[in-house]
């Protein structure tokens, strides 16, 4: 019924094939080729979080650097009591102070993306590649309510779907929801459409998990 409402008020919806043309356009027209980002990184879940850390002070420095030549991302947190490092290779995430969910997902979600976007001419097939290893319907799209903005929403309808979100007016990349091999749903919010790497939230479970806000950057 409510997509059904958000139709009748606002209009046909494209097809997912459309909505990921026009999709991919923006985001290669904003997308450069490697970023390194300066970064405030806030957790509200302390799932993870190293014990050796004062959770009460988690609002860390970050680094966050991506290439899409070398196919590769890294994610650093320094801190005196010992640094988290994660890093991304062709869809691996690794690190080797151990597991720490919520990072993982993060740096999963968005060099995934950023892979997808910064690829030029073919940006619309690797944000279609992107869909499918998280298992996005790429062949249903729908408007939907997200925190007060109506959105195109390509993938199955449900709480649990893999969902990917695209701006209304913009189609800007807004989100992305997946569920990782162990069953856990992720949401990655994109919060300000010039730039997906300029301010991120994850939510795990539908409860926000950290929050990333760039403070400079460079490409």
């Amino acid at each position: 019924m409510k997509t059904f409402l958000l139709t009748v008020v606002m209009g046909f919806v494209l097809s997912p094939s459309a909505l990921l043309r026009r999709n991919a356009a923006h985001v290669t027209e904003r997308t450069p080729s490697k970023v390194e980002v300066s970064a405030r990184l806030l957790f509200l879940d302390t799932t993870g979080f190293p014990a050796r850390w004062n959770m009460a002070e988690n609002n860390l420095n970050a680094q966050l650097a991506m290439d899409a030549r070398t196919q590769s991302c890294a994610l650093s947190l320094p801190s005196p009591e010992g640094g988290w490092n994660v890093t991304w290779k062709e869809g691996l995430v690794s690190s080797a102070q151990g597991s720490w969910p919520s990072l993982e997902a993060l740096l999963s979600g968005v060099c995934g993306f950023f892979m997808a976007a910064s690829s030029k001419g073919e940006a619309r097939a690797a944000l279609e590649r992107l869909l499918s290893s998280l298992k996005v319907e790429t062949k249903t799209s729908r408007l939907e309510l997200l925190e007060r903005e109506v959105l195109y929403a390509i993938g199955a309808e449900g709480k649990r779907a893999p969902q990917y979100w695209i701006g209304k007016e913009d189609f800007a990349a807004r989100g992305l929801k997946w569920l990782d091999a162990a069953g856990v749903l992720w949401e990655l919010r994109f919060k300000k459409s010039e730039g997906f790497f300029h301010s991120i939230e994850l939510r795990r479970e539908g409860q926000v998990s950290l929050r990333l806000m760039a403070q400079t950057k460079g490409g």
